[in-house]
Parts: C-alpha cells; structure tokens; sequence
C-alpha cells in the first residue's frame, strides 16, 4: 500500500538520509497531511486493533519515503531495524503486540526483505 503523498517534514530536516548505502528515515507520525490519524494513549483512548492500524500506516509512511529517495520498493535491499515509540496507558503490556501492525506491513510489502528485529520505547 502505498500511501497518497509523503508528509512534510514538521521541522528543519529530511524524511530520509542515505549514508554508506543505509537509508535512515525520521521518525514518522500517524498523519495525513497536518491531520493526525489516531490520537490518545493504547489501552485507554485507542485499542489494540488502532494501534496496530497506526503502526502499519507509519511503516507505509516510512517505506513510501524511502522508496521514493531510492527508486521503487525493488531497490530496497533489507529492513535494517525499526523503532516504536508508543504512547502507552498505565497497565498496558501489549508494546510487542502494537510494533507487529509496522512489522507485519513491512513483510506484506517487501516479503523477507522487511524483516527485521524491532526497537521499542514507551511512554506513559
């Protein structure tokens, strides 16, 4: 799934640097254009289900960048590492369980080729 258009970048850097043959992309938020998607904390305002959904559309957002600073999905070689911040409720557990929606996205686009061993950091 290929998003409709890239995000602006919300400040003064690039969506994506490519260093040694490494694309490294920024940091992506749930949004479309200024809207944001999904707002609130997993396991109070937004559910499971939600998150997943937010994780796979940032995966989208990143994939999308990177492709296009690289010349097609073709071109991507392998997912290196993904990182997850997730803004988490008091009690929530189920991080893992979230990242699994960006996980899964990047394997459906790039097959073996987008997995990976995921970073996470929450919030509460």
């Amino acid at each position: 799934m290929m998003t409709d258009t890239l995000n602006t970048p919300g400040g003064n850097y690039v969506p994506v640097m490519i260093h040694e043959g490494l694309a490294y992309v920024s940091g992506q938020l749930p949004r479309r254009g200024e809207t944001l998607l999904y707002t609130g904390k997993v396991g109070a305002e937004v559910d499971l289900a939600s998150a997943q959904a937010a994780a796979a559309f940032c995966a989208d957002l990143c994939l999308d960048a990177v492709s296009q600073a690289v010349g097609g999905d073709a071109r991507i070689v392998q997912v290196v590492k993904v990182v997850g911040y997730i803004a988490s409720a008091p009690g929530f557990t189920q991080q893992s369980q979230v990242m699994n929606g960006a996980s899964d996205r990047l394997v459906e686009r790039l097959g073996a080729r987008g997995e990976t061993c995921p970073h996470l950091r929450w919030r509460r």
